[in-house]
């Protein structure tokens, strides 16, 4: 068994331990990923606004950048994460910055440990592509179990259009199945089509599906990937 193949469970995606060893890797560069997670943040904004002082849940929180954000600016959050490094991380950066937010260390992939309508709004960033389609799928019927009734589920996945990207990025790159992919040093992603997001939220009342781009400073394209927001039916 190689290195790659021990840091993804059975059911095809990067587990725990892949996740803490990012996350020990980027504290110990002092890598501050905040200005990046903006872009993605910043967008949703105009969206939840009408959800002030609601319950939001950041699936898949990290660092705790996005929800700390929200909290701010006068949410009630919540965040899960698979790594307990970034989930204690991320309750730290809550603490430094006189946050009240109730992060966990959960993986999204089994059933969350949310009351049924527990929340008003979803946000989940750059997440549910690191799961296959059965997962992926699964997630957001969990997701649906944890909203209200017109519930909104915003987030960001990998177009189609970022494989060469990835490729570039994160060497060697080793095809599985289902349309996934183990990138570098066990790092598990699917690339979406917008056919392939439109599946994913057919069961809901999608308000924005829009192809987004990262650009560097000097005008080239980094990343590109699917913004959607969806309302429970």
């Amino acid at each position: 068994m190689t290195s790659t193949d021990a840091k993804q469970t059975t059911d095809g995606y990067s587990d725990e331990r892949y996740w803490d060893e990012y996350h020990e890797i980027a504290l110990a560069k002092s890598l501050d990923r905040a200005i990046k997670l903006e872009t993605w943040l910043d967008s949703f904004r105009p969206l939840l606004e009408g959800l002030k002082g609601e319950a939001i849940l950041d699936l898949g929180c990290g660092g705790g950048h996005d929800a700390v954000a929200l909290s701010k600016s006068g949410f009630r959050l919540s965040g899960c994460d698979i790594s307990g490094i970034a989930v204690k991380e991320a309750t730290r950066l809550a603490q430094d910055r006189s946050q009240d937010v109730d992060f966990i260390q959960h993986d999204i992939a089994t059933p969350l440990p949310y009351s049924d309508g527990q929340f008003s709004g979803v946000i989940c960033n750059l997440t549910l592509h690191m799961f296959p389609p059965t997962i992926a799928k699964r997630i957001v019927n969990e997701v649906r179990r944890c909203l209200l009734p017109g519930g909104l589920f915003a987030f960001h996945v990998n177009a189609t259009d970022d494989l060469p990207f990835r490729r570039k990025l994160q060497p060697p790159v080793r095809a599985l199945d289902n349309g996934m992919y183990c990138f570098g040093l066990g790092q598990t992603m699917r690339f979406f089509s917008k056919s392939d997001c439109r599946k994913l939220m057919a069961d809901w009342e999608i308000a924005l599906l829009e192809p987004v781009q990262m650009l560097s400073p000097d005008g080239e394209i980094v990343k590109c990937a699917w913004r959607c927001a969806a309302h429970r039916r």
